[in-house]
């Protein structure tokens, strides 16, 4: 019997003696093997059932030359995202499934009520006749309800956060600078707080821009205009004016962009179908950074080591 094999046959017995599992429980209850091994145990067992409950969205990958990825990572996505079963557990699977995703909607929705917190509070240190130029939204994991909280590094501070950042965007149609600089300071101000307080632990990101840049980002031709861009289509409103966000996402379709995401998106999915089969027919042991990469991102690497 093979190795792989045998990895198949101890996946099996736990889930059979455990019940549906996350990949992250299933490395759990057998720390011995690494999480591609087991990753591809649960993929070619002809008795392990796969359900997902994940949504993939786009993400550009800087390290890969740019190149296009869906996320969440197939790491991710197998540790967090994916629930292994056998063929009598169907009803425990759907239980599972509506509690783990209503968990993540609930992860998603006290983040992002932090970030409404933050924006009400900034709001009220600037006059109302203001407020219409103002349109503040948030993107990434939370944008898709998809946030956790599995603890990670931010590499740039040596800080432990509770999972997926806060990614805060502020675009205004000519602030006075007195105001721009106040909500520099107050985000500032806001992102040390979360950062450090014990009941917290939570990365707040933010950029305040001009419309005219926001607009001009949707050129959609370097990395970070499209970087930009995808934030923009996968926002959700936070604060400010509602007629100022919405000209945003409409000028992100009539600019043809949200076309480009789309087609960017659709190219994600094929090159993760040709991911997962490399990853599928290499050797879990003998891995190179190259094929590493593919399984999980690079900004990945300190959280899953």
């Amino acid at each position: 019997m093979t190795d792989l094999e045998e990895t198949k046959r101890d996946v099996v017995a736990t889930i059979r003696n455990n019940g549906p599992l996350l990949g992250k429980e299933l490395a759990d209850l057998l720390p011995e093997q690494n999480y591609l091994k087991l990753w591809q145990a649960c993929f070619t067992s002809s008795e392990v059932l796969i359900s997902y409950f994940s949504r993939y969205y786009l993400r550009y990958d800087i390290t890969r030359e740019d190149s296009v990825r869906l996320s969440p990572s197939i790491l991710r996505d197998f540790l967090s995202f994916t629930l292994f079963s056998l063929s009598d557990q169907r009803d425990q699977v759907i239980d599972r499934q509506v509690t783990l995703s209503n968990h993540h909607r609930q992860v998603s929705m006290q983040k992002l009520r932090i970030a409404r917190s933050i924006l009400r509070q900034i709001m009220r240190k600037i006059p109302a006749q203001y407020h219409q130029i103002i349109a503040a939204f948030i993107a990434g994991d939370i944008a898709y309800f998809l946030a956790h909280r599995e603890p990670r590094e931010v590499a740039s501070i040596g800080e432990m956060v509770n999972g997926s950042d806060i990614d805060i965007i502020i675009v205004h149609d000519g602030l006075p600078d007195e105001y721009i600089e106040l909500i520099d300071t107050e985000m500032m101000s806001f992102k040390l707080y979360y950062i450090r307080h014990p009941d917290y632990r939570e990365e707040v990101d933010y950029i305040c821009k001009s419309k005219p840049t926001m607009f001009g980002q949707l050129a959609y031709q370097n990395i970070d205009q499209k970087i930009a861009s995808k934030i923009a289509y996968e926002a959700i409103f936070l604060a400010g004016s509602v007629e100022l966000f919405a000209e945003i996402k409409n000028q992100v379709e009539a600019s043809g962009t949200q076309d480009l995401i789309e087609r960017d998106f659709l190219h994600g999915l094929e090159d993760r179908k040709q991911a997962m089969h490399t990853l599928l027919n290499v050797d879990a042991d003998k891995l190179d950074k190259n094929t590493e990469s593919l399984f999980f991102f690079s900004q990945e690497r300190v959280e899953f080591q």
